[in-house]
């Protein structure tokens, strides 16, 4: 038997030596919390204050400009996770890769109006006339700027800084919208929400520049580029990766709004907002576990069952809660969701068990550099859940859902033997992240670094 003083000794042991993957998730989990209570508190309001259509057009209106946003910033955020702290002069790289995500982010959102405009799939008072066809667009390229800037500064080891802005930020649009529903009553315009929206992001940008300026660093920086050129095919494929994993997620509103309605979309998202914050957990440690492996690849398999056994408990706690409580969960946020969802989403939260995998897979093969594959797969899967999700909207919001999550378990359970494997094998520095043979810099002490996936911007 293991005595009381062994026990404790193992255990501080254990800390010991996941101290970094600790404290870094530890910190992105306090910026989570912070940011699911306003975020929940802030759709909440909206319910509130707002008619579903508006909801439910502001809901998917903003999971697009995501959607877009991530496109725009083509994987500079997850290459600036794991290299911006082997540079010498940090400041010149990430301002390159800010200015390269803004401007690209501006291209995919025009070649979005012109695609809605030949399509007709305009939502609303958000997308369909010129000024807020302009105002949608700048929305996406401040998005791209925010998730870059977040990947960067937790890559240098400022995650308080990231924790701040995303705090600012789940802040100040929940105050705007306050101000909102007071000055206009029971709104009908999506358009009011995703003002919010924009305004917080860019209140948040503006207060990062001045706690930066306040402490003696230098804002702007002339850009770098140079260093992009040799990792060009590194980088596109991190966003190939990453898109494959997000697009679905971030679709999948927009799915329900076009095919369904966008009241439907407004019982749809509250639930989904729910799941996407129980997320959050396993999307933290998946990305700390990424980016701490380029500084201690030996403790890598350690970490990963970790972070894997963390991960399932919450999954397993969200899909209980979802199975008993969502109608309470919808009910909270507005009695008129409950009466429309029902028990539609009951099943919704078993989805975070495939989600937590998905995230884990996409971390192992970044990790060992393993890109193109691991692309095709998770690639395959985001063509199934989005297909599957279509498919079952015939058969209204549980279908869609239902749908949806048998497609994204389905491919969860088909990247278990990947994680299982990957779980046992002692990593290597052939197996694990090698900046050098890739064409990076490797000049400067390497840092600790975390990926946020860009999910916490969206609670």
């Amino acid at each position: 038997m293991m005595t009381v003083s062994a026990a404790i000794a193992k255990v501080r042991s254990l800390l010991m030596n996941q101290a970094v993957l600790l404290l870094n998730a530890g910190m992105l989990g306090l910026g989570t919390l912070m940011t699911a209570i306003l975020g929940f508190v802030y759709w909440w309001l909206a319910a509130r204050s707002f008619s579903a259509e508006a909801v439910g057009l502001a809901a998917a209106a903003i999971s697009l400009m995501n959607l877009l946003a991530n496109f725009g910033e083509v994987g500079l955020g997850p290459f600036l996770m794991g290299e911006i702290g082997r540079q010498k002069r940090a400041g010149p790289f990430l301002t390159g890769a800010l200015l390269a995500s803004f401007s690209a982010s501006i291209v995919v959102g025009l070649i979005y109006l012109v695609i809605a405009a030949r399509t007709s799939t305009q939502l609303g008072s958000i997308v369909g006339s010129s000024a807020s066809d302009l105002f949608f667009v700048a929305g996406c390229a401040l998005t791209a700027v925010t998730l870059v800037l977040d990947q960067a500064l937790v890559g240098l080891l400022r995650s308080g800084l990231q924790l701040t802005r995303n705090v600012v930020f789940a802040a100040s649009k929940l105050l705007l919208l306050i101000a909102l529903g007071l000055t206009l009553g029971r709104a009908t315009s999506g358009l009011a929400i995703f003002t919010t929206w924009f305004a917080g992001q860019l209140v948040s940008l503006v207060v990062v520049a001045g706690l930066l300026v306040y402490a003696g660093r230098r804002v702007f920086h002339r850009p770098e580029t140079h260093a992009f050129r040799p990792v060009l095919g590194q980088v596109f494929g991190h966003h190939a990766l990453s898109m494959a994993v997000q697009a679905p997620a971030l679709l999948l509103p927009v799915v329900v709004t076009v095919m369904l309605s966008a009241e439907i979309n407004a019982a749809f998202y509250a639930a989904w907002t729910v799941l996407n914050v129980a997320l959050l957990v396993p999307a933290s440690l998946a990305s700390v576990l990424f980016a701490i492996a380029v500084r201690e690849p030996e403790l890598f398999s350690t970490r990963l069952r970790l972070s894997l056994g963390l991960s399932m408990l919450v999954c397993a706690a969200t899909a209980l809660a979802f199975l008993f409580l969502s109608r309470f969960m919808l009910w909270i946020f507005n009695p008129a969701y409950a009466a429309i969802a029902g028990n539609g989403l009951q099943f919704l939260g078993v989805a975070a068990f495939g989600m937590a995998l998905k995230y884990h897979y996409l971390a192992v093969q970044r990790v060992r550099r393993r890109l193109g594959f691991a692309t095709l797969v998770l690639i395959g899967g985001a063509v199934l859940e989005i297909v599957a999700a279509a498919g079952g909207a015939q058969f209204g919001m549980a279908g869609t859902a239902n749908f949806w999550v048998i497609a994204v378990s389905l491919e969860g359970l088909l990247l278990c033997p990947a994680l299982y494997w990957a779980t046992r094998r002692i990593a290597t520095p052939s197996t694990t992240v090698a900046p050098a043979a890739a064409g990076v810099s490797t000049c400067g002490n390497s840092l600790d670094e975390t990926d946020q996936i860009g999910i916490a911007s969206r609670a």
